[in-house]
């Protein structure tokens, strides 16, 4: 099988004649698991070290962690000055222009010695398991079972092709949803119904942000970036013949359940 030392050299000999370094980020807290979302705070986590674990190295290629001995690639980066503050150590590191198509995508095998998170590139082969389809999300986990942000439903709304068993379930079914307002804990409930569901109605929140509902509109207009605090998940999947004046009544439901009227985002 294909190593990701071969892909690398496929694409280049930049790192030949270079000390490199493999990296695996995994940790089971439960903010390292928020964390690994935001790809900025992540990079921030990795530039700080308990130990000079990447002395005399001058690149690093980093992975994220998953089940079992599975990783991720999540970058390639340039190690540059490090400085020393509190007994810790902060590495300058500069993202390459090295298989910048295939991050989020090579899943290779890390192997046995799993608990050893840094190792040398050049004395390390690891296999590719899989490359992931371009704009790839997940594997579906169910229609009530996951929380979207909204660069995630994005990610998901333009690349229906490689998240078939998304679209799948979701424009197969009616159903309520909910968007939490993430900045201060209001919640919007809704409900979609007709042709291709919960999936269709979601289409609108990612091309207009808010969906033409009056208070996310209010909110978007006052922070273009607003939308990134919204996140988005399904209460309750309902039947595609269901008719409208009964969906409707149980969304009313849940509007009463959670007061989104008189405290959340709801105007009616």
């Amino acid at each position: 099988m294909l190593t990701i030392q071969e892909l690398i050299s496929l694409k280049t000999n930049k790192l030949d004649n270079s000390k490199v370094k493999l990296v695996r980020h995994k940790d089971n807290r439960l903010e390292y698991r928020n964390l690994i979302k935001d790809k900025e705070a992540l990079l921030e986590y990795q530039k700080e070290q308990e130990k000079e674990v990447f002395k005399d190295t001058d690149y690093i290629i980093s992975f994220i962690g998953q089940e079992s001995t599975k990783s991720l690639l999540f970058g390639i980066f340039k190690v540059g000055q490090v400085s020393k503050k509190n007994g810790k150590y902060f590495y300058d590191l500069k993202k390459v222009n090295i298989l910048n198509d295939m991050i989020d995508r090579v899943v290779i095998d890390w192997g046995n010695a799993a608990i050893k998170w840094e190792q040398w590139y050049h004395k390390n082969p690891k296999e590719i398991i899989e490359i992931l389809p371009k704009g790839y999300l997940g594997e579906f986990p169910g229609l009530t079972n996951f929380v979207l942000d909204f660069q995630e439903l994005k990610k998901l709304i333009g690349n229906p092709d490689a998240n078939r068993d998304w679209k799948n379930h979701l424009s197969s079914i009616n159903g309520i949803y909910m968007i939490l307002d993430n900045k201060t804990g209001n919640q919007y409930i809704g409900s979609a119904y007709g042709k291709e569901g919960i999936w269709q109605r979601w289409v609108e929140y990612s091309k207009t942000k808010h969906g033409g509902n009056k208070t996310l509109i209010e909110l978007c207009n006052q922070d273009s970036n607003y939308q990134n605090n919204f996140k988005y998940t399904v209460l309750q999947s309902l039947p595609s013949n269901l008719n409208k004046r009964d969906v409707i009544k149980l969304e009313n439901l849940y509007k009463s359940k959670f007061g989104t009227k008189a405290h959340g985002l709801n105007e009616n």
